[in-house]
């Protein structure tokens, strides 16, 4: 095997590692499970349209207006803008779980999306680093579908080494990127978790 043909098939596997992994992908599928765990796969739909399904449309449009490059907005200096109007997507699922009386799984788990979203958001416009959104999402998705589930989900953790090469190897982030996205999404999101479902 020549080392294009290696190197097309790499590019390949990292391309395809980052779509099926890809920050909305995860915020559909994460809210479907906890929230059919839950006893409210309607609810899970709720968070999954605000956290995964209206994201993606609102980055699909921005890129029609030539604001923003692609779809996993790469560009650091786009991602400002993108990830506000995320957060007030998902502000918004958690003000209707509230006033509605969602269960505590997916509020902790809509909660914790905000505050993982919150800590990328200061490492990107305060800190200037463009930590990886994938390895954050996933690895702290599979964290709380650990807390909300079963411990065997954690397993899904060795996965965020895959996802962080196929980022790397893209060139999408740097190693320190990945590191960091990585650590915001298993510190901050399952922390969030157990404490917003111990005092809801």
């Amino acid at each position: 095997m020549t080392s294009s043909v290696k190197a097309r098939k790499a590019d390949f596997a990292a391309r395809f590692v980052t779509e099926i992994a890809a920050p909305w992908t995860v915020n559909i599928a994460a809210p479907l499970l906890v929230g059919a765990y839950a006893g409210s796969w309607r609810w899970g739909a709720v968070v999954a349209l605000f956290s995964g399904v209206l994201p993606m449309l609102m980055i699909l449009w921005e890129m029609r207006r030539d604001r923003v490059g692609d779809h996993h907005v790469t560009q650091h200096d786009q991602r400002h803008r993108v990830l506000a109007a995320i957060l007030a997507l998902v502000a918004a699922a958690l003000v209707l779980q509230l006033v509605f009386g969602a269960p505590q799984q997916t509020v902790g788990l809509t909660v914790a999306g905000l505050a993982t979203l919150l800590a990328i958001g200061v490492w990107t416009s305060i800190v200037h680093i463009k930590a990886s959104v994938h390895t954050a999402v996933w690895s702290g998705s599979v964290a709380i579908i650990g807390l909300a589930i079963s411990p065997w989900w954690w397993l899904l953790l060795a996965l965020t080494p895959v996802i962080g090469w196929a980022r790397l190897h893209l060139r999408d982030h740097t190693l320190t990127q990945i590191l960091i996205g990585t650590g915001t999404g298993l510190v901050v999101a399952p922390i969030t978790y157990a404490v917003v479902t111990a005092l809801y």
